[in-house]
């Protein structure tokens, strides 16, 4: 995907006009935008309020597992932090274990 592509996914998120729901990677790509556009505790803040207004936007609030965001956007900052890739397919290219959902645990809603 391409970053400009990134960016409008990211907006349309953070608005919450997507839609839909969004899989594993678009849910990184849209955090590595986060992370570039803002200081990372602006960013975390971002990403963990937009997952749960996504959630609820989309009338699944019981989806939202705010631990597991939380460890997903630390994790994926320390990556980004870490390779200083330019874009999310850098960084997917160098580090490809957090393309897996499961790396950090399933969500608490699944086990319900």
């Amino acid at each position: 995907m391409s970053r400009e592509l990134d960016e409008r996914l990211t907006d349309a998120w953070l608005a919450c006009t997507l839609g839909r729901g969004i899989g594993h990677e678009e849910h990184l790509r849209i955090a590595f935008v986060l992370l570039r556009r803002h200081d990372r505790p602006e960013a975390l803040r971002l990403i963990e309020d937009g997952t749960r207004r996504n959630c609820v936007a989309l009338g699944v609030p019981e989806r939202y597992d705010a631990a597991l965001t939380r460890r997903w956007a630390e994790a994926l900052a320390d990556a980004a932090a870490a390779t200083d890739a330019a874009d999310a397919d850098e960084l997917f290219r160098r580090r490809p274990e957090l393309l897996r959902s499961d790396l950090l645990g399933a969500p608490a809603w699944r086990g319900r």
